[in-house]
């Protein structure tokens, strides 16, 4: 099948794009949605033959959640328990954003247990993407929506990376602007005391820290055995790698200078603008993150991005310098070890 191409913001009948996207979710038919974090990969989240689907067309582990997305809180009244005083000042203070909460699923919730992997927990989120929010406001469906890429592949930020990922294995992409974030939204597991950051993302643990007091929330720093269920999405499987070899170079800038002289066009160099001047005259393919390693932001929109652009130019090997770590990037860096580790 060709997947059909929507651009909603293009449209002058909206309310019928609505209505055909509604139709197609209460047909089991997949859609990829612009989100504020990166591209996800919707279907209705009731419905266990949309779900397989997903897991179908992503290659996706089947014991991997799925993050549940909505467009009002009174959505969740029958589907979680959100009465925790906590949750409550995390959901004033960060909805709609890039926040995902791990909260106890009610019985017979209606969702589908493909979503929740048999575990009874729910991971939601209200994402605050204009283009996301009008087809949840609109469709009034419930859309489990992991990233709408080849499972292990970096995340898609633009509506080009989920073509060329998922052309022809799914129904609809809707055709939006990139990413504003790059990241995927930060996942808290709200089922323990203090709280857990199972992923991190946009908001830190200082964000959180400031609204629920120091303590509040601690990262999730243990090491996920092979066979123990992952309570979130990027915990446990390999995610966000190049087809290239991401090397970390633990060595100096200028001893890399040197090793990258004897490179040719399989090489790339993943950098920042303020080193351009040093780097004339190399015969490889050089990716600038950001301005500097200061402009983390920058750096969080770009990096998926820059390694598809890699993928692209069929580079063997691509070499980074370590970024020094700082309350800003944690979520940065959590994306880079993965992709160097491939796991």
């Amino acid at each position: 099948m060709d997947t059909e191409i929507i651009n909603i913001s293009k449209s002058k009948n909206k309310a019928e794009i609505y209505k055909k996207l509604q139709q197609y979710y209460k047909s089991d038919k997949l859609v990829a949605i612009p989100t504020e974090t990166v591209y996800g990969l919707s279907a209705d989240a009731t419905s266990d033959k949309a779900i397989s689907k997903i897991y179908e067309a992503k290659g996706r582990p089947s014991d991997n959640p799925l993050i549940v997305h909505f467009y009002d809180v009174k959505q969740l009244d029958n589907i979680v328990d959100y009465a925790d005083d906590r949750v409550g000042i995390l959901i004033d203070k960060f909805w709609p954003g890039p926040m995902t909460l791990i909260l106890n699923a009610i019985e017979n919730n209606g969702i589908s247990n493909n979503v929740t992997a048999g575990l009874n927990t729910l991971a939601v989120r209200m994402p605050s993407n204009t283009t996301a929010r009008e087809i949840l406001k609109e469709t009034q469906v419930l859309l489990a929506a992991p990233s709408a890429n080849t499972s292990g592949k970096p995340s898609p930020t633009k509506y080009e990376h989920v073509y060329h990922d998922l052309n022809e294995k799914i129904d609809v992409i809707i055709e939006d602007e990139q990413s504003d974030i790059g990241l995927e939204s930060t996942v808290i597991d709200c089922t323990k005391n203090p709280l857990v950051i199972a992923r991190p993302g946009e908001i830190t643990k200082e964000d959180i820290e400031n609204v629920l007091g120091e303590g509040s929330v601690v990262y999730n720093d243990e090491i996920i055995d092979e066979d123990q269920a992952p309570i979130a999405p990027g915990m446990k499987y390999r995610h966000y790698s190049p087809e290239a070899e991401l090397i970390l170079y633990r060595h100096s800038f200028e001893d890399l200078l040197e090793l990258l002289k004897t490179k040719g066009k399989e090489t790339g160099f993943i950098t920042y603008d303020n080193y351009k001047n040093k780097l004339k005259g190399l015969n490889i393919s050089i990716k600038y993150l950001a301005d500097s390693e200061k402009s983390v932001e920058q750096s969080s929109k770009n990096l998926y991005n820059i390694l598809r652009e890699f993928d692209e130019e069929n580079i063997k090997e691509i070499y980074i310098l370590p970024i020094k770590e700082n309350k800003e990037n944690v979520a940065l860096l959590n994306r880079l070890n993965k992709a160097i580790s491939k796991k």
